[in-house]
């Protein structure tokens, strides 16, 4: 609460009154709290963004070493296993680094982008996670998707989005991920609609009316409540559409998020970079 008091006098200047006003500034320091922590995110994500930099030629050294190693006539057959174990190992890293240098070197117009392949891209930073936690996933492509747009703002939709299907289900389920050619109904537009859908937790009906609002998190302390307001701003600069349905069924939940993006779009980089990493559900 925020209070005020004011001292009242009379004529002769005698003390006779207090008036005090309050008033509920909970939201008020919710929001500021939630824009301290999108900082820091997007501070961790720079600071991401140069370690990977810099641990990236070292790397491709070591990668070059290991690929002479390989074949060395000195190593025996376990050696040899111990090596390709290794070798795989450090390729999944450059793949790791690689991937996070792309969400910091946008480009400064719009170039073809291919949905599934962003996707993809997304997936393989997941693995670990989707194994840990039991998750089945499910891929269904019939369209490549190529729209025209910003690779990094895109990853950040559906990083988002698949972000939260994953910690809807930590004890495992069922993510499933379609990308297909679509048609907006109304308008008639040509576009790529992603789908991603999973049986976690759901989304109560009282909170649906709230969820892509600013700072609105169902994730108490966890979240910045940020991450689906950006990810639908980023779909509108796209002329876009995103949507979601949450059922909760005799046998579990099913939640999925449609994202319709129009190949006819032709976004614009703002001036103001959008915050990174930030997710809500």
């Amino acid at each position: 609460m925020a209070s005020r008091q004011v001292l009242q006098t009379d004529a002769g200047g005698a003390r006779h009154t207090i008036l005090e006003i309050s008033r509920d500034i909970t939201a008020q320091l919710q929001a500021e709290d939630a824009l301290r922590k999108a900082e820091k995110l997007a501070a961790m994500g720079r600071v991401a963004g140069i370690i990977a930099h810099e641990i990236n030629n070292p790397l491709d050294a070591i990668r070059n070493a290991f690929y002479l190693l390989h074949n060395h006539p000195s190593l025996d057959d376990d050696a040899r296993q111990y090596t390709r174990i290794a070798e795989e190992e450090l390729t999944r890293v450059a793949h790791i680094t690689r991937q996070t240098l792309s969400f910091y070197r946008e480009s400064k117009e719009a170039v073809p982008v291919s949905i599934a392949e962003i996707l993809n891209d997304i997936l393989a930073l997941q693995l670990r996670l989707l194994e840990r936690n039991g998750i089945v996933l499910e891929k269904e492509y019939s369209s490549d998707g190529p729209v025209l747009g910003f690779p990094g703002e895109l990853k950040q939709v559906f990083l988002n989005l698949i972000g939260n299907a994953i910690q809807a289900m930590p004890d495992g389920g069922r993510l499933r991920i379609r990308v297909s050619d679509a048609t907006e109904k109304g308008h008639q537009r040509e576009g790529i609609r992603v789908l991603i859908a999973d049986t976690g937790s759901g989304i109560r009906p009282e909170d649906a009316k709230q969820l892509f609002e600013p700072f609105f998190t169902t994730k108490s302390t966890k979240g910045t409540g940020l991450g689906l307001w950006i990810s639908k701003g980023i779909v509108q600069k796209y002329e876009g559409i995103i949507q979601f349905r949450s059922m909760r069924l005799l046998r579990g939940n099913i939640t999925a998020f449609s994202v319709f993006i129009p190949k006819s779009a032709s976004p614009q980089m703002s001036e103001a970079r959008v915050l990174s990493s930030a997710s809500l559900r």
